[in-house]
């Protein structure tokens, strides 16, 4: 069998191995395999090996769990398989065939029944149940003995190991072929620029590699609805539901269904988080069971590089009718990720081509100097602007160490080269720059790398423009621009300044972060349309209509819009700002999202701790720091432990004052001890009840900290331990009994291990052989029993723990100082609650005897 396990076979051909290699080593004619299906939830005879009779009655039957049940129970068991027999169960209850074999009956109770059944399960690794391996027609004709069940117990473990190897080497070659189809795909994708058919590859490959018969992707439009863009399974008008918008995504992807990236929804939960949503797509390959796929919503989230959300895969009607594992989404998710970085490519493709012209007419068309550098410091292009700005034509510059700068400065020039080829970037230098007719000219310049395709850096760019007639106007400008500019980056809120058109003139990084877009996406755009949900577009273009709008300074709430159109609520407040020229107003807004699901969980969680807290069975409690003891809350079972009213509790120091006398000066000082360091309190003590009972009590407290570790209240509870105290004061007070009857004994009592070694022996074991107590634990006693005794003392010990009532026999025990004592008596066994032998107990008394003699003698 452990040769099956190593020869990794596919399933079917193991299986009718483990049958045949079961038949051969345990001597059964007939065996049968019932494997675990996890699509359906149930066992099917897969194997019959032996009986041609079995085979055709029993090869292909279904049957459920709830069946094997009753065959499967504990009065059943005998060393880990299941024998059933005769007469005790009936056959007629399960639906189906079963196989009896037509052997004669006989009257030895030993031999095998025809109506006998034997049942070993196959667990996995993991104890769960991958199948039932049964036996029928011993070739002996018997009943199997202990051994014989030992051995089908053992081959059903090594066939189990088998078949759990074999499952998952077929998982592991279907997430191989996964992969190696996922890579096959990822070169393809690089051939083609076509989105649309980009995507109709995907969906092939996923459905193909992972399984699924139904797979979509659905892409978000500016409209706020996602649109199918490629799919693969759907007949032509078949119901695939509505386009979901971009809230209903968002209401779905909650993160407990978040599985390696993908979202794997159960249909109810689904339903639940879109109860208004018409009944779409419904699967046709559902299975049955906890392991099944059950109409189950599956979508894998597609985003940009900037982490915004731009569409989604979905797919459905699993080909093996079961949820995929995490493995198997990990690939899923893979594949998704290849989609987003084919859809990333061919969008840049077409960018690139449309940049490439866009940026050489801009560069020919801009007034201001655009020079590029090699890594020397010498002139590779020179455009029409810089021949207007310094004079130079571009013939005449290029090829040339920079002809513009004065010689004093041509070291900072070379060694600002030299800056940017390591890669820092040079914003706004102010300058001063050579004519060609030897003058002078202040300019702005700015320079930045120039890299190639494998990143590395081959040049400089840079751009200079003429600030002579300008440069203090813009210097005072710059001082203006750059204190609102902090003012406006410093700002946690988001800053939006928007004019009295509805445009927005300049917004703060806060609301870069926030709504998704950036500075340049946002200035020139209508406010409302880029920031605010339609139903409060109406209500805020009124306030920003009026210059006296009573609005203008209060805060208010709305819902706001982020740039994938989902939507968020928001505290938002609207000021005139009061500067020469058209009315502009600074809109100020706060993302409240995260307060609002704070307020909602801190109410979710005080009703559920409630809830909890005063079901549970012990009286739980919140104290807040310092002395003396304020209760701020304690659960309604105190009332019944104690019997004080809950009002009562929380009154200063109500605890302190119904402590024990004996117990009140060392609660009291562990409890300060608590409140000023914030450490934890454990203790046992009493409490007085109200009608004047003494309550023994387990208080355990523990600090509830803020951020900086500092305690901000103390949680407990009280557990009434009154019968446990008093049932442990029970057994000491039994325990010391006992140890005083064996100690006053004059008899000589010991506890022996089965091994014969000695646990405890009594006092009197001195007067009697001569030995100290510790001079006999842990020696065996057989080592001071004469060795001709020896054999009637073993026998009498294994009669007793049988259970046979043998006579006691006399043995000659070793004094100590050499001679023979004969002693009798009595030997009584120590069960377990099982009934397992643990102890003997041997009383033994001096036996009446003839003068003793030395033991060499």
């Amino acid at each position: 069998m452990t040769r099956l396990v190593r020869m990794g076979e596919e399933l079917n051909a193991l299986l009718a191995s483990v049958a045949r290699t079961a038949s051969d080593s345990l001597a059964f004619r007939t065996v049968v395999i019932n494997l675990y299906r996890r699509e359906w939830n149930d066992f099917i005879v897969t194997t019959v090996y032996g009986s041609e009779e079995a085979r055709e009655q029993l090869l292909g039957q279904v049957r459920q769990v709830p069946d094997w049940e009753p065959l499967l129970d504990q009065r059943f068991l005998q060393r880990g398989a299941y024998l059933v027999p005769y007469g005790e169960f009936d056959w007629e209850t399960l639906d189906g065939e079963t196989f009896t074999p037509d052997i004669s009956v006989s009257d030895d109770p030993n031999a095998w029944h025809p109506e006998d059944a034997l049942f070993a399960p196959m667990r996995g690794s993991d104890g769960q149940l991958l199948g039932i391996l049964s036996v029928d027609e011993p070739i002996s004709g018997r009943k199997p003995s202990g051994d014989e069940i030992d051995v089908l117990v053992a081959v059903s473990e090594h066939a189990a190991l088998a078949v759990e190897a074999a499952q998952e080497a077929a998982r592991a070659k279907a997430n191989r072929d996964a992969l190696e189809r996922l890579l096959e795909v990822s070169t393809r994708l690089n051939e083609s620029a076509d989105a649309a058919s980009l995507l109709e590859q995907v969906c092939a490959a996923i459905s193909d590699a992972l399984g699924f018969e139904k797979v979509a992707v659905q892409l978000l439009n500016d409209d706020g609805y996602h649109r199918t863009v490629a799919s693969v399974g759907f007949g032509e008008g078949e119901n695939t539901g509505s386009s979901l918008v971009a809230d209903e995504l968002e209401r779905i992807l909650q993160p407990e269904f978040d599985v390696a990236g993908c979202f794997l929804i159960p249909h109810d939960a689904a339903r639940g988080l879109l109860p208004d949503r018409p009944v779409g797509y419904l699967s046709a390959r559902d299975g049955r069971g906890p392991h099944a796929w059950q109409n189950h919503w599956l979508f894998v989230p597609l985003q940009d590089r900037r982490g915004r959300r731009i569409g989604y895969i979905w797919a459905d009607d699993p080909l093996d009718r079961l949820r995929p594992e995490p493995e198997r989404l990990q690939i899923l998710r893979a594949f998704a990720n290849q989609a987003t970085t084919a859809l990333e490519q061919a969008a840049q493709f077409e960018e690139i081509q449309n940049a490439y012209q866009y940026h050489r007419a801009l560069i020919d068309a801009s007034p201001v100097a655009i020079i590029d550098f090699d890594l020397e410091g010498r002139v590779r292009s020179w455009n029409r602007g810089a021949a207007e700005i310094f004079g130079w034509t571009e013939e005449e510059a290029t090829g040339r160490i920079s002809p513009i700068v004065p010689p004093e400065d041509l070291r900072f020039f070379l060694d600002n080269i030299t800056r940017i080829a390591r890669g820092d970037v040079m914003r706004d230098l102010d300058l001063r720059r050579l004519h060609r007719d030897g003058t002078m000219i202040d300019v702005s310049t700015s320079a930045a790398p120039v890299r190639d395709s494998h990143g590395t850096v081959t040049g400089v760019i840079s751009t200079m423009i003429d600030v002579t007639a300008r440069k203090r106007s813009e210097r005072a400008l710059a001082a203006s621009q750059g204190r609102k500019d902090a003012v406006l980056r410093a700002s946690l809120d988001c800053v939006v300044i928007v004019g009295d058109d509805g445009l927005v003139t300049e917004v703060n990084p806060a609301a870069e972060e926030t709504f998704g877009w950036t500075r340049a996406d946002a200035i020139g755009k209508p406010f409302l349309e880029l920031a605010v949900s339609q139903e409060h577009r109406a209500d805020l273009g009124e306030v920003l209509a009026s210059s006296d709008s009573p609005l203008l300074g209060e805060r208010f709430e709305i819902n706001a819009q982020r740039s994938d159109h989902r939507s968020f609520p928001a505290e938002i407040a609207i000021t005139r700002v009061d500067v020469p020229g058209p009315l502009l107003f600074a809109v100020s807004l706060r993302d409240v999202t995260k307060r609002r699901e704070h307020e909602e969980r801190l109410r979710d969680t005080e009703a559920k701790y409630r809830t909890l807290v005063e079901q549970l069975p012990l009286a739980t409690y919140i104290n807040s720091t310092g002395m003396p003891v304020k209760t701020t809350y304690i659960s309604p079972q105190v009332e019944a432990m104690l019997g004080f009213p809950v009002s009562d509790w929380l009154q200063p120091d109500f605890l302190l004052d119904r402590l024990h006398p004996d117990d009140h000066d060392r609660v009291l000082a562990e409890v300060e001890r608590t409140h000023l360091t914030g450490e934890d309190f454990h203790m046992e003590y009493r409490l007085f009840a109200a009608d004047g009972r003494i309550v023994w009590v387990l208080d355990e407290t523990i600090a509830v900290r803020d951020e900086e570790y500092r305690p901000l209240l103390l949680q407990g509870f009280l557990v009434d331990i009154t019968e446990r105290v008093e049932r442990e004061g029970a057994l000491r007070q039994s325990e010391e009994l006992n140890r005083f009857v064996a100690e006053s004994s004059h008899e000589l009592i010991a506890v022996l291990e089965l091994d014969g070694s000695v646990d405890y022996i009594s006092p009197s074991v001195k007067p009697l052989l001569g030995y100290a107590p510790e001079e006999l634990v842990g020696r065996i006693w057989g080592d001071v029993v004469h060795p001709d005794d020896l054999e009637a003392a073993g026998t009498y010990f294994g009669g007793c723990m049988s259970g046979l009532n043998l006579p006691t026999p006399r043995t000659r025990t070793r004094h100590k100082d050499g001679t023979w004592v004969p002693l009798e008596g009595s030997v009584s066994v120590l069960r377990d609650a099982q009934g397992t032998p643990t102890h003997f107990v041997a009383v033994c008394r001096p036996a009446h005897r003839a003068a003793l003699q030395p033991a060499a003698a």
